[in-house]
């Protein structure tokens, strides 16, 4: 074999040892790790899986049906929908954009009042849009974004506060959550 023929195949040989190194699509990587930070809190948030916030025995207490729903209408902003409930309903959410003080600042509420959630900085918040449909939302911030619990009254009569089920909902679930950022 020639000297041009094995730089040849040396070269063919180191470049898909590079490319099989760099390219690798999530695969399983031998030996110690060379990395030592920990993952970011926006990291944690995003490992939060919102269909499992709560327990089975939480849903329970709540008068929740399990397993939730995926709800996926805006990617970031997954959530997980309890549609079958008595006396409420509730839908869980992560937003991986938005803090308290951010979303304080969006036209879109009838009403937002600050609360804390366990020690916290959180709120309790109703949109324009969800005044005659008995919802409201609780939020705190957890990692480099918020924690929300909207619920709403499964039948008539309203009598239940929404707002202060949602609080208690969101501080049974607080004490699992990435601390804020």
């Amino acid at each position: 074999m020639s000297v041009w023929s094995r730089s040849l195949m040396v070269l063919a040989a180191g470049v898909a040892l590079v490319g099989a190194s760099g390219c690798s699509a999530g695969g399983a990587v031998e030996g110690p790790s060379t990395e030592t930070s920990a993952p970011s809190a926006s990291q944690s948030l995003q490992k939060v899986d919102p269909c499992k916030m709560l327990a089975p025995q939480d849903l329970k207490d709540f008068g929740l049906e399990g397993p939730g729903s995926p709800n996926t209408t805006l990617p970031w902003e997954p959530g997980c929908d309890y549609s079958r409930g008595d006396p409420i309903t509730a839908t869980v959410y992560k937003n991986m954009r938005q803090t308290v003080e951010s979303a304080a600042k969006k036209p879109s509420w009838a009403m937002f009042k600050r609360i804390e959630v366990n020690g916290r900085s959180g709120a309790q918040a109703i949109t324009k849009g969800a005044t005659q449909a008995r919802i409201c939302s609780t939020m705190f911030n957890a990692g480099k974004g918020l924690i929300e619990v909207s619920v709403s009254e499964s039948e008539l009569p309203d009598d239940l506060d929404e707002c202060a089920k949602s609080t208690e909902i969101a501080k049974r679930i607080e004490p699992e959550m990435p601390e804020p950022a």
